[in-house]
């Protein structure tokens, strides 16, 4: 039989992130690919206090119990799909999996983010540091098999120890629309979309966009706590459904980290390695898509002809300048071609298919 994980539930605030976006995305196409759930009903133990700090302590030795508990029905020759990371953590999860493949059980992780690389050093004490890159190395070698992001993401799991046999790409992250994407007239001229986490802790470079007066910028999502200005404006939340057919302008962004300059910071980095959900996000509205010349999504943007690529956001000027009408209506369509592809879940599919699933 195959399975695959159902770990925790969704908070209200989680609903207008689009990492949980990514993980209901995944659960409803294996749902159509005829994959059983398998509830793990773990729970959460994360506490600020450190007097409470043995009751996390305790929660998360509870859910190995959970985990050993819902695992125990397996049989051999059954294929368990995880998402990675776990949204609760488990004490000594890697022997979990190993036990159970001495079973004859098959593990799959399909990887949302490797902490090991988007949290840094920088990020935190050099302890925490050091037990996030055991985990994800202790960890993830005992799958039989991975879903890395790109070739980028794969590089680095082959230096946690992974076998390069055992990997396939996603490629890009699918984006489940059940409303039809409104047909909208766009052109080279209307503003930038930048759509996802606005806080000025993730995204310090937005108090810099008022610098790049030549450009007009719309930016949705949460965590906005700067002034708009005459070429920023800020258009408010939505949830990841609606927010698709609520982009207005002609490209959407992707950026991160410290300044306009580069993508420098723990977040900036993260973009050599991982692809941003709201790249999807932009594709299945239709959208063109500019991105940091070095981040890893980089190569299908280009190789799919659906944008371009900047070193510094005071590139996008004269970058849009040069891209004539006809170049850019002809990003739109392919933009619009891969739309369809995401909202079938054919990447997640194609992946499947790979690891013959």
């Amino acid at each position: 039989m195959k399975y695959y994980v159902c770990e925790g539930i969704t908070t209200e605030n989680e609903k207008y992130n689009a990492g949980s976006k990514a993980r209901e995305d995944i659960e409803k196409i294996l749902d159509k690919e005829k994959i059983k759930r398998l509830y793990i009903q773990t729970k959460i133990g994360i506490q600020e206090k450190k007097i409470l700090k043995v009751i996390q302590l305790l929660q998360y030795m509870k859910n190995r119990q959970i985990w050993n508990k819902s695992l125990k029905s397996l049989k051999k020759g059954d294929a368990v799909i995880i998402q990675y990371p776990l949204r609760n953590i488990t004490i000594g999860f890697s022997d979990i999996i190993k036990k159970y493949r001495k079973k004859g059980i098959r593990f799959i992780a399909i990887i949302h983010d490797l902490d090991s690389l988007r949290c840094g050093a920088q990020n935190m004490s050099s302890l925490q540091a050091r037990r996030i890159i055991y985990e994800d190395r202790a960890i993830l070698k005992e799958f039989n098999n991975i879903v890395s992001h790109n070739k980028s993401m794969t590089k680095e799991l082959l230096e946690l120890g992974n076998s390069r046999e055992n990997i396939v790409e996603l490629e890009i992250f699918d984006y489940l629309i059940e409303k039809n994407i409104e047909d909208v007239n766009r052109n080279k001229k209307m503003p930038v979309i930048i759509a996802g986490n606005l806080s000025s802790i993730k995204a310090k470079y937005l108090k810099e966009l008022k610098d790049i007066k030549e450009v007009h910028f719309n930016l949705y999502g949460r965590g906005y706590d700067l002034k708009e200005t005459t070429n920023v404006e800020y258009k408010g939340a939505f949830l990841p459904e609606e927010l698709a057919n609520n982009l207005e302008g002609g490209f959407g962004l992707i950026w991160d980290g410290d300044t306009k300059e580069t993508c420098k910071g723990f977040y900036g980095n993260y973009l050599r390695y991982n692809n941003p959900h709201k790249t999807s996000l932009y594709l299945v509205s239709g959208l063109p898509v500019i991105a940091w010349e070095e981040s890893a999504i980089a190569e299908f943007i280009l190789k799919n002809n659906v944008g371009f690529c900047i070193d510094k956001l005071d590139d996008i000027p004269e970058m849009i300048k040069k891209l004539s009408d006809e170049e850019y209506q002809k990003m739109v369509m392919n933009a619009k071609k891969i739309s369809i592809k995401l909202m079938n879940g054919e990447f997640t599919r194609k992946a499947l298919k790979d690891l013959q699933i």
